[in-house]
């Protein structure tokens, strides 16, 4: 593991591909640092472990990349790629801008009803996708729980995964524990055999964390906090928050079970039952919306929690405040020519297109579907409508070309490929597979160019672009990622820039 003595320079080169621009923290298994990837001209989180560490640190590594390479979830981080570089070993993932849950907690004690549900059901469904890969995480905590802006949850750190395919290879040794006491197993405790249903009770003891804004078992030393989650049972959660939904507490409480058997099976059947305690008829009426879902309708930003200032704090902040305006009273004139010189909002807006041309679908998935799928499917913000049914036939002619009513300045290109939304489900990741673009041609009505490489993800992409004033954009596939399903997909395109007049 990188220790270094001294405070360490930034930006510096790491190999040919990569260059090292931060400090993020360090993990289990090594630091972790934001790069920029030369190659794609995208930023990663890149994580780096000397090689000159002991052999099962390195054997883990590996399996770490192995493990998360196979993971294509939105709510799990994505390997890119990984390997050595002379004595050091790294991984490069999905770099998330945004909190983890432990600084949400940290500062707000409870969370709200509508911010658990937004929170617990990506983790499960997550974890979900990772077990039915034969991938237990084992390690499930806030601090490897990160939240967007715009509340997308995503998994981090499978660093010791227990991949079930491997068990007669495990390198971990009975009765040597790993994992964070305050959300460890009984079973872990014990230093017995895991399986999916240890990130259950991990899973359990943060939702009992999340709602009563406390821990079920805490103590002074680690073994104290284990030999608790061993021995006792953990305080009723509605003697501390008496306000909670119908039957929350009988599924934390069912989560935290002691024995596996007594515990849900799988996390299926814990999604299941969240169904029964949240209001699903919301749910229902988001879904009939359209272009809405239950993460985008919690309006506040879950992740800007972790800004906000506990009680204590924000009455001492007011005392030094007034003190500070009374010693200063230049910050009131500095505070008026801020407003004065304060300069107006950008004029950039998402644009919206009046016509389109592309060889669209005939047939529809969906039952209520029966005459294809209109144009306005690609702006909807529903990854279940509008794709391109067969691959091109002329590579020379454009899959899609979309026209402006006004000359307009496209600034961002934002696209999402290569999947579509199978089931109408409130949180969504079943998808059918269609082969997703690598590259991209944009070209303006006068005949200017430019390619677009894609990422191999799910999901809304922005990939840098130079802007282009027009009144059409065409659109050319170059080349694509292989996919399950020989058709080719565009399940949605957002345009960012300025209408000329």
């Amino acid at each position: 593991m990188i220790a270094p003595q001294k405070p360490e320079i930034f930006p510096r080169p790491f190999n040919a591909n990569y260059d090292l621009i931060g400090t993020l923290g360090r993990g289990g298994m090594g630091n972790v640092y934001k790069a920029m990837d030369k190659r794609l001209n995208r930023e990663v989180a890149f994580k780096i472990l000397d090689a000159s560490s002991d052999e099962e640190a390195i054997k883990r590594f590996y399996m770490e990349a192995q493990a998360m390479k196979e993971l294509d979830h939105q709510n799990v981080v994505h390997v890119f790629d990984f390997g050595q570089e002379k004595n050091q070993l790294f991984i490069s993932m999905t770099y998330v801008e945004g909190t983890n849950l432990s600084d949400i907690l940290h500062n707000k004690e409870k969370l709200s009803f509508e911010a658990i549900e937004v929170i617990i059901r990506q983790i499960a469904r997550g974890l979900l996708y990772a077990h039915n890969k034969g991938i237990v995480h084992r390690d499930i905590k806030p601090s490897n729980i990160m939240l967007t802006r715009d509340n997308r949850v995503y998994i981090m750190d499978f660093g010791i995964s227990y991949i079930q395919e491997m068990e007669k290879e495990r390198l971990t040794r009975t009765g040597m524990t790993m994992g964070t006491p305050e959300y460890m197993s009984p079973e872990q405790c014990h230093g017995d055999n895991v399986n999916l249903q240890t990130d259950i009770y991990s899973m359990g003891v943060i939702l009992y964390e999340m709602t009563c804004g406390r821990l079920p078992f805490e103590g002074a030393k680690p073994i104290e906090i284990a030999l608790k989650h061993v021995q006792e049972q953990p305080p009723a959660p509605e003697q501390f928050r008496p306000d909670m939904p119908p039957g929350l507490s009988k599924l934390i409480l069912k989560c935290l079970k002691k024995k596996l058997n007594e515990r849900f099976h799988d996390m299926q059947e814990f999604l299941d039952a969240c169904d029964q305690v949240f209001p699903t008829e919301r749910m229902r009426q988001t879904n009939r919306m359209g272009n809405q879902t239950l993460l985008h309708r919690h309006t506040q930003s879950i992740a800007d929690m972790a800004n906000k200032i506990s009680p204590k704090a924000r009455m001492v902040q007011k005392k030094l405040t007034a003190l500070a305006i009374f010693i200063f009273p230049l910050i009131i004139m500095l505070l008026i020519l801020l407003m004065l010189t304060h300069k107006p909002e950008s004029t950039l807006r998402e644009l919206e297109w009046n016509d389109a041309m592309g060889n669209y679908e005939t047939k529809a998935l969906e039952v209520e579907e029966t005459s294809g799928y209109p144009i306005s499917n690609l702006s909807d913000n529903d990854l279940k409508t509008a794709w391109l049914y067969t691959m091109p036939q002329k590579p020379q002619n454009p899959v899609l070309t979309l026209y402006f009513e006004t000359n307009s300045v496209v600034t961002h290109f934002g696209i999402a490929t290569g999947y579509q939304k199978s089931v109408d489900d409130a949180f969504g990741d079943r998808f059918r597979i269609f082969k997703k673009p690598r590259t991209l041609t944009l070209e303006t009505k006068d005949g200017f160019k430019q390619k677009v490489k894609l990422e191999n993800i799910k999901g809304m992409q922005y990939p840098t672009i130079q802007a282009m004033e027009t009144t059409e954009l065409k659109i050319y596939l170059e080349n694509v990622y292989e996919g399950e399903n020989e058709d080719f997909a565009i399940s949605e395109i957002r345009l960012l820039g300025m209408e000329l007049h």
